[in-house]
């Protein structure tokens, strides 16, 4: 696929993994006081109410190539995403994922002490609606394990669920990888049930808009039967317009 940074439609992927990269080299500096105040800490959240770490952790990454395999993954993903999608609608739902991983996180361990960083739960989110959205495509696990996409999701996530509930592979924030890929999936069931909504009150609108001009056009016939009547009498009226009269007049004793 030919990438276009410049485009509009795919300008916010491309400036998510520059931000990241910049953050990453200003945490080296500052790295410290960006664990401290940025990364997710469960029991800061508890204790000194640091919300906004909920959104900050996403921006901070553990080593090289923690950051380059999430924006690797944000590139490859995220880029075929955003060209269909648009970039407010893309940048919305990845801040959700991330979100959302974040929270997870925080309630399956609220008064934990250890740091939690990174934009997994967002490129999970990723993830999830890559395989939704083009589910035939073949993703290949560890590089070289052939897997439509959409049964890659369902492996990752089965995956990070037992990983979570087990302990296995300690050290790595699985609740907020499956997090992402809940949130993920909330954010698109309630879009489309929205979207269901509007269009059905769309609809309805659209309806009344015709019943109104159908009300108005039989009215106005009406008014001219009724017209002739008074300027001819009722026998000026053809048999084909006494049926007609009779048809109005019924229609309207039904609306009321």
């Amino acid at each position: 696929m030919y990438f276009d940074p410049y485009r509009e439609e795919r300008r916010i992927v491309p400036t998510l993994i520059f931000i990241n990269i910049v953050v990453f080299i200003i945490q080296q500096i500052f790295s410290d006081f960006f664990i401290y105040y940025f990364s997710l800490i469960p029991l800061f959240v508890t204790k000194k109410f640091f919300l906004w770490q909920f959104f900050t952790h996403m921006f901070l990454h553990g080593n090289f190539f923690h950051l380059f395999f999430n924006m690797f993954s944000l590139f490859i993903f995220g880029i075929n995403l955003e060209s269909i999608w648009g970039s407010k609608k893309f940048l919305s739902y990845y801040i959700v994922s991330g979100l959302g991983g974040g929270i997870l996180h925080y309630i399956i361990n609220p008064y934990s002490p250890i740091p939690s960083i990174g934009a997994s739960g967002a490129i999970y989110g990723v993830l999830l609606a890559y395989g939704l959205t083009f589910p035939e495509s073949i993703l290949y696990i560890n590089f070289f394990i052939p897997v439509k996409a959409k049964y890659a999701v369902l492996i990752f996530g089965v995956m990070e669920l037992v990983f979570g509930i087990t302990g296995t592979a300690s050290g790595i924030a699985h609740f907020a990888h499956l997090g992402g890929l809940l949130s993920g999936l909330l954010y698109l069931k309630l879009e489309r049930f929205i979207y269901k909504k509007v269009s059905s009150i769309k609809k309805t609108k659209i309806y009344r808009n015709l019943e109104d001009m159908e009300n108005d056009r039989k009215r106005e016939r009406l008014n001219e039967l009724l017209d002739k009547i008074s300027l001819s009498g009722y026998n000026s009226l053809t048999e084909k317009e006494k049926f007609e009269l009779d048809d109005l007049s019924r229609w309207f004793r039904d609306k009321e």
